[in-house]
Formats: structure tokens, sequence, C-alpha cells
């Protein structure tokens, strides 16, 4: 009986509260107009729940269905609630586009072409209004709130799916939090609507591409590609002279272990453009690669295998050589170089590392020494490379790029450049015990028994 009667009151407490309001088109109407009038945060909210309350209300009568001024009215209250007051109604936007659409439509007919003009102004007030939110979620702080400007660009295309500005910035935006399903959707909607200019199709096209190939797991083609290839085939079509899609088929070629493929696609590009920094870093890449999958193949003879890996390393060095004369600082190259250095001497300290000191006797200390010289005359030529980019970044050297150089400089017995760099590292993280000795000992060597000395109690410390 209890619970009849609890069934009954919340019943009536409903009623009560949906009663408040009799679906008063006026009154939404007017209660909508003062809410600009309002000074503070908790009376314009008052006036647009009042508001809404009226026109949820109003369009339940039958009667008032068919009137475009209750579409009218219900698509400005919406409207005021989507700006800035989602909490109130989620679908606010969805809900004042959809009521903007019935004014003027069969279900709403209307002579009144100030209302019908009116209609569209609000439905592009509204587009703006988010646009200009998306606009200054980037460009109000030096950190931009690309969150928020994306879920700004989300609403404006709702009300307007077509609007190359809100595809445009939206997919722009969506890359830059790694959303890149959203991007694709955005920039493949441009694309299929064609009206942008050339310069912002081109842009679209290498993003887009760009997203596929380094996606590919998003569109199920990483087994062949062929998805990326198809839009690759239409861009360069439209843009035969650009670069940008020849490199990126290149890649496809190396992703795909097509190497004789790569090697052709970039000679015939480089044959064309030799100055073409990507196409000479593509090829570097390549044959360092290439001298990679040498080296791991134990099927070859050693000695064809070192004379294949002298030649394949030549050709990626000196294509870095290249980017390097064009762009002296190009700081990738130097540090792509320093690898293919380094693969390069590796084959013979590996060999060194392994030789049979009972197997060969009193030949051992000759062979020793011969292989280390191969390796090290291999990896002279890397010290000034070296030195230049440990100058060039200075106290600004990343850890990444510490560890790169710092076996050039130990190998070389260059112990004033494996000092500073190494003293840099230790500053940051004096528990780096492989650093630490190895800085010790090249203390030692330029006989600096003092900070030796220092850099053992760390050891010491650190083993406590």
């Amino acid at each position: 009986m209890r619970s009849i009667y609890f069934i009954i009151f919340i019943f009536i407490s409903y009623s009560n509260l949906f009663s408040q309001y009799k679906g008063s088109i006026s009154k939404a109407e007017s209660s909508l107009n003062k809410v600009e009038l309002k000074g503070t945060e908790e009376e314009r909210r008052e006036l647009l729940l009042i508001a809404k309350g009226e026109i949820d209300v109003a369009i339940t009568i039958e009667k008032n269905i068919s009137k475009a001024r209750t579409w009218f009215v219900r698509g400005n209250v919406y409207a005021a609630i989507a700006k800035g007051y989602l909490d109130i109604d989620p679908l606010a936007v969805e809900k004042s586009i959809e009521a903007f659409n019935k004014v003027g439509s069969d279900e709403a007919k209307t002579n009144d072409i100030t209302m019908i003009q009116n209609t569209n102004i609000g439905i592009q007030n509204l587009s703006s209004y988010f646009v200009n939110q998306a606009v200054y979620a980037l460009q109000g702080s030096e950190n931009p709130n690309f969150s928020k400007a994306l879920d700004e660009f989300q609403n404006s295309l709702k009300i307007n799916p077509n609007d190359t500005l809100g595809l445009l910035y939206g997919g722009y935006v969506a890359e830059q939090l790694n959303k890149f399903d959203i991007a694709l959707v955005y920039y493949d909607r441009l694309l299929k609507l064609n009206n942008l200019n050339n310069e912002n199709t081109n842009r679209v096209y290498q993003q887009s591409i760009n997203i596929r190939f380094n996606n590919c797991e998003l569109i199920d083609d990483c087994s062949d590609y062929l998805k990326t290839l198809a839009l690759l085939s239409k861009a360069r079509e439209i843009f035969p002279n650009d670069n940008y899609y020849p490199s990126v088929e290149i890649n496809i070629a190396m992703k795909l272990n097509k190497v004789g493929e790569a090697r052709r696609k970039i000679d015939l590009q480089l044959n064309n453009d030799p100055q073409n920094i990507s196409l000479l870093f593509n090829k570097a890449v390549l044959y360092y690669n290439l001298g990679l999958a040498i080296d791991s193949d134990k099927s070859m003879e050693d000695k064809m295998k070192l004379d294949s890996l002298d030649k394949i390393y030549a050709i990626s060095i000196n294509s870095y050589k290249n980017v390097l004369e064009i762009e002296p600082n190009n700081e990738r190259a130097i540090l792509y170089m320093i690898d293919a250095y380094k693969a390069l001497a590796k084959p013979y300290f590996d060999m060194e590392r392994n030789l049979d000191f009972l197997a060969l006797k009193g030949k051992y200390k000759a062979e020793s020494d011969r292989l280390k010289n191969e390796g090290n005359t291999r990896l002279s030529d890397a010290l000034i490379y070296a030195k230049g980019y440990s100058n060039m970044k200075g106290e600004n050297i990343s850890e990444n790029d510490i560890n790169s150089l710092y076996p050039i400089f130990s190998i070389a017995e260059d112990y004033e450049s494996l000092i500073s760099i190494l003293s840099i590292s230790i500053k940051r993280d004096p528990s780096n015990m492989e650093y630490l000795e190895v800085l010790r000992n090249a203390y030692i060597k330029v006989k600096d028994y003092e900070n030796a000395e220092n850099i053992y109690q760390i050891i010491l410390k650190n083993e406590q």
C-alpha cells in the first residue's frame, strides 16, 4: 500500500513540476530576450530554464506544431543554451538546428520573409559562434587548447557539415590531438567537396596521405597500402610537379621491402631534382636499412658481406653528405649519418670481439689490431661531424644525442669531447653508472686525477 502512495506522490510531484510551464511561446521569447539584460550568471541561467520549459511544452500542444513562430523561437532558445549552457541540455545544438530547419518547411509554412531571413541569420550566427570559440581556444594563450577547439569545430560542423573552414581547421586540430580518425573524416569530406583553392587542396591531400601512411591500421591498409596509393595517384594527377607524393611512394616501397622498386623511384626522381633534400634523405635511409638487412644475413660469406656493406653504407653516407651540403645544420641528417658510420664500422668490431684466442694463438694480436684498425678507419670520418654537432648543441644536447655520440669520441680517443658531453649528462643524472665509468676513465687518460677521484666518489655513493 505504501508503495502505491509513493508512486502517486512521485507522479503528483512530477506533474506539478511540469505544470509550472504552460507552453507559452510569448513567455519563452520574452524570457529569452531578457537574458542579455541580466547581469548575473544565475539570473541568465534561470531565464533560459524558463524559456526552455515553456517552449518544450509548447511543441506538445497540437495547434503550435504547424506554426513557424513556434520553431523559430525554439531555435533561438536552444541556440542561446548552446552558447555556453550545454550543461542545461547537451543536445541544444541539434535541437536548435532541427527547429530552425522547420521554419518555412512543409511542417511549418510561412510567408514571413523576415522570419525566414532571421532564421538563416540565427543558424549562421550559431555556426560563427562555435568557430570563433575554436579560434579563441587556439589563440588565447601560449598553449593552445586543442581539445576545446576540436569540440567547438565539431559543434560548428553539426550546423554546417560542409563548412570548409571548420573541416580544414578541425582536421588540423584533430591531428594535434592524435585523433587521426576524425581528421581523416574531415579531410575526405573536403576532398569530395572539391571547393578549396590549389594550395589548400594540396595541403589536404598531403595531410590525408601522411595520416594513412603513418597510421595504416586505421584504414586496414598495412599489408599493401593500396588505399593510400590510390589517393596518391589522384594527388599526382592534380599536382604532378610536387615531390612530396613520389617521396611517399618511395617510403611505401621501402615499407613493403620492395628495395629494387624504391631504388629505381629514388634515382628517377633525383635525376629530375638532384637538390631535393627529401629524396636525398630517403636514399640515405634506404641504403642504410639495406645495409642492416645484409648485416643480419647469416647465409652470406664474410668477405662478400663486408665488401657489400662498404659499398652500401658508403652510398648512404654520401647521400647524407649531399643533404648537408644543401643544409649544413640539418640535425637529423648529421645524427643519421653518424649512425651509418657506426653501422659501417660495427662488423669489424663484432669480428674482433668474437676472435678465438686459442685457435689463432700467436696471430691473435695481429688479427685483433687489424680488425680494430679497420673499424676505427671507417669510424674516423664521423668524428668531425660528432664534434660539430656537439658544439652546435652545447648544453642543450639531449640525452639521446649524447648516447649516440659518446661512443664515437670514446673509440676515437677524443677524451676532451668525451668529457665535455658526459659531464653534461652526469650533471643532469649522476646515477648513470655506465657514463660515470667512461667519464672516470677519460679523466684518467688525460691525467686529470682530481676529477677522476671526484667521479669515483660518486660511483661509490651510488653503490651504497
